[in-house]
């Protein structure tokens, strides 16, 4: 079987912002808020783009914040039409960026004393 070659590339990550805050006068809930948001940014030629993925987490009893904000960078073969950018964009870049965003929860919250924050592993198509 002849293996086919992506139309496209990841170029890498960034993380453009993070926050933690925790308040040692309340215990820390495992009951956890998690919210994801994205949105899209293309480039004058339509060949690079960047997904910019921001996670709110929080617990039940607000004394667990986390916001971080990730930009992945990919490149394409050639413009993407709008059904293959919109199909992409909802399921193969969340899918690609996600594993870094979790990772630096886990590192950032471990690192500030607290319980670490281990995200599940989610199916990024389904949201």
């Amino acid at each position: 079987m002849a293996e086919q070659i992506a139309k496209f590339r990841f170029k890498g990550y960034r993380i453009v912002e993070s926050y933690i805050a925790t308040n040692p006068e309340e215990e820390t809930s495992q009951n956890l808020n998690v919210e994801f948001e994205q949105t899209i940014g293309v480039n004058e030629e339509g060949h690079n783009m960047r997904l910019e993925m921001t996670a709110n987490i929080n617990d039940e009893n607000n004394a667990l914040i986390i916001k971080i904000k990730a930009q992945g960078f990919f490149e394409f073969e050639s413009e993407l039409k709008p059904k293959e950018k919109d199909i992409f964009f909802r399921t193969s870049a969340p899918a690609i960026l996600f594993p870094y965003v979790r990772a630096y929860i886990t590192t950032l919250s471990s690192l500030s004393g607290v319980k670490p924050v281990i995200l599940p592993t989610l199916n990024m198509s389904q949201r």
